[in-house]
């Protein structure tokens, strides 16, 4: 097989941005509202629970702005953290980053194209067309970064016009949400305890949906002039989708209230999307929307898959994983790594529920980005005139404000759910097994440390 030693620089801002937003608009948007609303119970929460986890979205990635252009190389809060604070923290975050964060996030996604799946043409399970899914776009990321690429491009373009049509036409109709003279007492009787353990647990769920608000962090190597395309290709990403989340959110409380998000078991809705198309525009546009949105859950595998190779591929060039791991073919795909993230996806997918999946990996996911955060103040007081090209905007209120926000959730959701706070210490166990037993023998420093 032929190979090329180093990542070439060819994706541009247009490139570049397509990914952020490709890698944001997934499953998220489609299932997280239905999940918590009825236990929310007020649409001016619901919009309150999104608006937060776009502000954490961004002020994360102004931090991350600031990071990627000290390092602007793949790997993102692995990078990063390593930097900072050491191999050894880097080595964890990276762990948890490749091997629980994207690979939940594909497992996920591709549970949910599964799920949609078998209701619609029962020839399968949906873990069987989940694992189709996962090999078939795995298949198109292994010939090459172009491939993989124009598939991240068209997922972008696509998903914009969905939704774009989705709130248009979904307002241009009358609403169909009902009213519940005795709702408002349900929600007076809430403790304040409660709605605060309540909203940590919404916010984690929702911010899986603006996972990938970093992406092109992950992939800085082969961004061209990443000192540019970094910054503008992460806020146009985030700008765009948070405001489309926001007026999605609005096409939902259109179709029904809160209390109305449930299913006939008294659970949240998971396809809430599916959900509100077919009461807005009948069974039969309904469908069609059911076709759309696992066309979205399909192209939103690949990005989670190039993202999460490229923190493998980084720790294995580092010598904390096994060398080959690192090798890139001909198109410059990791094609080792790439594999791997294909084999721990099917574990997940064969092995986990949807909801636990949403929760813990959206928890993971913030935790390790706030500690990757809590380094922009770090650095700036052990290495306040390091060169750093971008300089993060009204400093230091976004690091604080994300550092406080991530707290919140993690406390909120480690004291309530139980397999969250398994699956973290599990993950960090592992990892220290993992960073004692080989990754620490073969750690190479990097040359700026």
């Amino acid at each position: 097989m032929n190979q090329q030693k180093e990542q070439k620089r060819i994706l541009g801002l247009t490139s570049a941005t397509c990914t952020v937003v490709c890698s944001m608009i997934g499953a998220g948007i489609f299932m997280a509202t239905g999940l918590y609303a009825a236990e929310i119970g007020s649409v001016v929460g619901i919009l309150i629970v999104w608006g937060i986890s776009g502000l954490l979205a961004l002020c994360g990635s102004f931090c991350a702005i600031e990071l990627a252009s000290i390092w602007p190389e793949a790997g993102g809060n692995y990078i990063y953290i390593r930097n900072i604070f050491g191999r050894c923290m880097g080595f964890l975050a990276g762990f948890t980053m490749a091997f629980i964060g994207f690979t939940g996030s594909i497992a996920f996604v591709a549970g949910s194209f599964g799920s949609h799946m078998e209701e619609m043409l029962p020839l399968m399970s949906s873990q069987l067309y989940a694992s189709s899914a996962v090999l078939i776009i795995t298949a198109i990321h292994l010939v090459g970064v172009r491939e993989g690429n124009s598939v991240n491009i068209f997922g972008a373009v696509f998903k914009i016009t969905l939704l774009l049509g989705f709130i248009v036409f979904g307002f241009s109709v009358d609403s169909s949400a009902s009213e519940s003279p005795n709702f408002d007492q349900v929600i007076i009787q809430k403790s304040l305890y409660d709605q605060i353990i309540l909203y940590s647990a919404a916010i984690a769920s929702t911010s899986f949906a603006f996972q990938g608000n970093m992406a092109t962090s992950f992939i800085a190597g082969e961004i061209i002039k990443p000192e540019k395309n970094l910054s503008r290709s992460m806020l146009l990403g985030v700008g765009i989708v948070t405001i489309l989340y926001m007026l999605v959110n609005g096409v939902y409380l259109w179709a029904a209230k809160p209390f109305e998000m449930v299913g006939p078991d008294g659970e949240g809705i998971e396809s809430i999307g599916f959900f509100v198309a077919e009461r807005l525009f009948g069974k039969s546009i309904g469908v069609i929307a059911n076709i759309m949105i696992m066309i979205v859950f399909f192209l939103t595998i690949g990005v989670s898959m190039m993202i999460g190779s490229r923190v493998i591929y980084s720790m294995a060039k580092r010598g904390e994983l096994p060398k080959k791991i690192a090798k890139l073919n001909k198109g410059g795909s990791p094609y080792n790594a790439l594999s791997l993230m294909f084999l721990l996806s099917l574990i997940l997918i064969w092995s986990t529920e949807l909801r636990e999946l949403l929760e813990s990996v959206g928890t993971l996911v913030i935790l390790t980005t706030g500690v990757a955060v809590l380094g922009v103040i770090i650095l700036r007081i052990q290495k306040p005139n390091i060169h750093r090209p971008v300089k993060l905007p009204f400093y230091p209120l976004p690091p604080i404000v994300f550092i406080l926000l991530t707290l919140w959730i993690v406390l909120g959701v480690m004291s309530t759910n139980l397999t969250s706070v398994i699956l973290i210490i599990g993950v960090l166990i592992a990892g220290l097994v993992l960073w004692f037993g080989f990754a620490k023998k073969h750690s190479i420093p990097d040359e700026n440390n």
